[in-house]
């Protein structure tokens, strides 16, 4: 006969390290704005504010929809990133304001708790 034993829960079983990724919700305030001119200046801040290239930290623009978008990055950069966003006066020739609506470590939540509406 075969046992079974239940795996206990510990410390081993947690993704570990840098690769933890979150997922930050954002809103742009003013007129519409182009995906990858944000994204552009999202990369240049990065590395002008923070010394890091955006690939060091997975920093990627995931989804961009009418003012709103989400961008991944590690769990350890998560509030660098954000004042980062809000950072940001303008994109092009457009004065632009970025507000945080919400972090999250899937997509799938943070869509479904925060922007069911918009994407």
């Amino acid at each position: 006969m075969q046992h079974f034993y239940p795996q206990k829960i510990g410390v081993s079983n947690i993704v570990r390290g840098k690769n933890r990724k979150r997922y930050i919700g954002f809103k742009i305030i003013g007129d519409r704005i182009n995906f990858s001119e944000l994204d552009k200046i999202i990369k240049e801040k990065c590395k002008e504010k923070l010394g890091k290239e955006p690939k060091e930290i997975y920093l990627k623009m995931i989804k961009f929809k009418n003012n709103y978008g989400i961008i991944r990055c590690t769990h350890i950069e998560k509030e660098n990133i954000i004042k980062l966003l809000r950072s940001i006066d303008k994109v092009g020739n457009i004065s632009v304001k970025i507000e945080t609506i919400a972090i999250s470590g899937t997509i799938k939540a943070l869509i479904r708790k925060h922007m069911k509406e918009i994407f």
